[in-house]
Formats: C-alpha cells, structure tokens, sequence
C-alpha cells in the first residue's frame, strides 16, 4: 500500500466506533520502519492527535482496524499538533520532497511516495520520481540502496546503475 493512501483513511476501533482518520506516519527511514502512526481526532476547531503502534492495529482494508477499545483510544496521550507525536523530520510530510543523489552527488530526482506494510511496520520500498513534468519516470529503491540520509538522500548506487532501474 501506498503511503500517500495509507494517509486519511477512516480508524475505527474493536467496537467499529469510528475514531478518527490517519493524519500522518512517522518513519525510520535508513532502517525502513514505520515508527508509528498518527491518528487524528474531533472536529476543525477541536483536532487532537494520538499516536498508535504496529500492535494496536488489527486489519487494514478499506479501514483500519485497532485493537483499542474506545477507553483504550481515550486512554492514549492526546496532543494537539502532529509535531509532538514524532521525532523532527521522521513524517511523511518531511520525507516527500527530499532530493535523492547517487554516489559522486549526481542528482536521481526525488522522493514522492513509498510502499508500506503498516501493520508490519516496514517500508517496502521508497518511490522517486526522476525527469521533468513531460518525461516522468520512477525508480523503487529498498533500505539497502540507502547509504546516508539527512538534508538529502545519498544511494548506495552509481548514476549507471539507477538509470537501469527506472521505470516510465
């Protein structure tokens, strides 16, 4: 599954009471973990935010099911932006956008999406998107092409060998 679905899908818990829709996912990037996810809650003027782990979740379909009774999802600490639920830079929301560079600082292109298996808690793959607006393609690459991530994302790859592996 795609993150970027994975985001704003409907939570509900053991007793299907709706809870609320992910908001955003926190992620160790070099090591290809979802941290945790974030839920969030109430209305515009009244949002609240909690955090869940790959254990409190029961299926993922068309909605994500969690093992939490509604005193287990109001018994979680609620905080009131997304921020305080992660650590600095590790949402997705930080993560697409990043420039990714091969080795010797050729520039690849960057990232837009990644699969994920939330419920394992893995990323499968990170998707980034290489060429202009009219000549788009796509490279996956896994936790082991990654070599070093900061302000940008270094591959453990040469230009040569990305350019065999994208796709149009």
């Amino acid at each position: 599954m795609k993150a970027s679905e994975f985001i704003g899908m409907k939570v509900l818990d053991k007793e299907t009471n709706e809870v609320g829709k992910v908001a955003e996912i926190s992620f160790k990037l070099k090591k290809c973990l979802v941290e945790n996810i974030i839920i969030s809650t109430g209305g515009t003027l009244n949002k609240k935010y909690f955090a869940i782990l790959n254990a409190d979740i029961a299926e993922i379909g068309d909605y994500v099911l969690l093992n939490l009774s509604k005193t287990g999802v109001e018994g979680k600490e609620h905080l009131d932006k997304i921020e305080d639920g992660a650590p600095k830079g590790s949402l997705f929301k930080d993560i697409v956008g990043k420039v990714v560079l091969a080795q010797k600082g050729m520039e690849v292109g960057k990232i837009t999406d990644m699969y994920i298996d939330p419920k394992g808690c893995l990323i499968n793959n990170v998707i980034i998107s290489t060429g202009g607006t009219f000549n788009k393609k796509y490279l996956m690459i896994a936790d082991e092409d990654i070599q070093d991530i900061g302000d940008y994302v270094i591959l453990k790859l040469t230009k040569d060998e990305v350019e065999e592996r994208i796709e149009d």
